[in-house]
Order: C-alpha cells, then sequence, then structure tokens
C-alpha cells in the first residue's frame, strides 16, 4: 500500500489502484496557520493570562485583556514555471497577523510589554524547527515583515487606553500544485504473443507479461 497523501497536493492518494479523492479539509496555509497559533498559545510570555483567537471577526472586549490574535491575511500565488505549461503550479506566499494587546495604565511600561512580545513571538517561533519539518506542514523561509506598535482605547465609552502590537510576517510555503484529475488511469498492461503459424503454435513457447502500473508512486514521493 503507497503511503498517506503528500500533504503539499490538494489531493489524497491512499493506494495505487484507487482514484483520486479531493481534499476538502483545511487548505494548505490555514494548517501553517493553526499550526502558528497553537505554538504561540504556549508560550510562557502568554500562557498564564492571555484570551487567544485566530479569527479577525472576533470583536475584543474589555475582559479580553490582555489579547493575542494570529490571522491568516492574505495568501499570494504566483506561477511556478510557464503558466501555461502542465497542471497548475504556484509559488505560495502567505502573509500572516499577529497583535497583541495589553492595558495602556503607563505608556512607557506598555510599550515594553509590547516590545516583550515581540521578542516572545518573533525568537519563539524563528528558533522553532518544526515549523520548518513537521507532518502537516512546512515553511519554506521567511521572507519579510511589519510591526507596529498602536494606541488607542476600546469599550463602549473609548474609556480603557489600551497598546497593541501588530506585526504582519510574510512566509514562502513552497509550490502547491493541482494535478488533473484522470478517472480512466492506465492500470495494467497485458501482453501475449501469438505464433502465426498454426502447425508449430503447439511447439513454440509464448511469452504472456501482465505489467501492474502503479499510478500514484510519483505522486507519493
Amino acid at each position: 500500500m503507497s503511503e498517506i497523501f503528500t500533504i503539499h497536493k490538494r489531493d489524497i492518494r491512499i493506494h495505487g489502484k484507487l482514484p483520486r479523492i479531493d481534499h476538502v479539509r483545511l487548505s494548505y496555509p490555514m494548517m501553517v496557520h493553526r499550526g502558528l497559533l497553537s505554538r504561540v498559545m504556549n508560550f510562557p510570555f502568554f500562557a498564564p493570562s492571555f484570551t487567544f483567537t485566530g479569527n479577525k471577526a472576533v470583536t475584543i472586549q474589555p475582559e479580553s485583556i490582555p489579547f493575542c490574535g494570529v490571522y491568516l491575511l492574505q495568501e499570494f500565488l504566483a506561477p511556478d514555471g510557464d503558466a501555461n505549461a502542465g497542471e497548475p503550479r504556484f509559488r505560495t506566499s502567505v502573509r500572516y497577523g499577529f497583535s497583541v494587546i495589553v492595558q495602556n495604565n503607563d505608556p512607557v511600561l506598555a510599550e515594553e510589554m509590547l516590545d516583550r512580545a515581540y521578542q516572545a513571538l518573533t525568537i519563539g517561533l524563528f528558533s522553532d524547527s518544526t515549523l520548518y519539518n513537521n507532518s502537516f506542514f512546512k515553511i519554506q523561509a521567511f521572507l519579510g515583515g511589519i510591526r507596529q506598535h498602536v494606541f488607542g482605547h476600546i469599550s463602549a465609552n473609548q474609556e480603557i487606553p489600551i497598546a497593541e502590537l501588530r506585526w504582519e510576517l510574510m512566509c514562502d510555503l513552497g509550490v502547491i500544485d493541482y494535478p488533473p484529475d484522470v478517472p480512466d488511469v492506465l492500470e495494467v498492461i497485458n501482453l501475449q504473443t501469438v505464433y502465426p503459424s498454426q502447425d508449430k503454435k503447439d511447439t513454440t513457447r509464448q511469452v504472456h507479461v501482465e505489467y501492474d502500473m502503479d499510478q500514484n508512486e510519483e505522486s507519493n514521493q
């Protein structure tokens, strides 16, 4: 039996003789997002008291502070090689966003807290080798980022001062390809010789060969 699907691809290959099953679970960029969020939630700096979310639609309430959000902001697809040759293949880069909000009772101390949060994120993520090598996803490279410190207020009356770290990180996720669906795959080749002379056919050794073609061998490498 062949191995379970290569995680880069959108399809699942379970066995060499079974047709492809469309992969309808999480996309590759979303799996990376879940991986980033789960790691940040376990960082010692955040774990004791922070409220976490991975969805930008979540409304931040005063009781949610201190708060940390990890978001999938934008996905960029560029052709890998000639766009009009072969199956669709995309070099994929994704922009992820990190938001850390603390209460701003003292602007100096609040900004120091944001800087400590930034250090926790960058050191914790960039030194984590599992982001490059795990069974679910592989980040090929970190391409850059943008950091901001924003000061403002929340609550209905805008009466609670806050300080927010906004950090955007661009990640190269490598090439994601979409091979064509071929329902009538070539599975077996049967070759048999037939000696043309009728009077000698019984004394002539015939050759009968059957080739069992594993359609998924290449896609599982």
